[in-house]
């Protein structure tokens, strides 16, 4: 009986659908509810870059070092890296990282800046 599982009950719950509850071991799009798939379900690490589609662009720059070229060629165009004048969440800089930001440079109240031995901030 467990594959008979009526499936809109479960994709209207919070119960894990697995192959064993579909009969086929598959679900077609039009038969997940609206909302019904949320970050919170989506376990960490399951979404990789192999399954986003090639069009969409993560980020607006383009890097080139230890991981190749990374980013979109698009993204060397735009000249000037922008960022706001006040750091308003709590960064710590790793021992073994490099850090650049332009200033001047303020850290809001209660905000922790940690520089680790060894690590370097440069402003610029």
């Amino acid at each position: 009986m467990s594959n008979a599982r009526n499936l809109a009950n479960l994709l209207n719950s919070d119960t894990t659908i697995t192959s064993a509850d579909i009969l086929d071991g598959t679900v077609a799009t039009q038969d997940i509810a609206d909302n019904a798939i949320t970050t919170a379900k989506i376990p960490d690490g399951a979404i990789t870059a192999a399954k986003i589609n090639s069009g969409v662009t993560l980020g607006g720059a383009y890097f080139q070092g230890e991981n190749g070229a990374v980013g979109a060629t698009a993204g060397k165009g735009d000249i000037f890296r922008v960022h706001e004048k006040e750091l308003n969440t709590n960064v710590t800089i790793a021992a073994t990282d490099n850090a650049l930001a332009s200033g001047p440079l303020t850290v809001a109240s209660g905000i922790t800046l940690t520089i680790t031995n060894g690590g370097r901030l440069a402003i610029v």
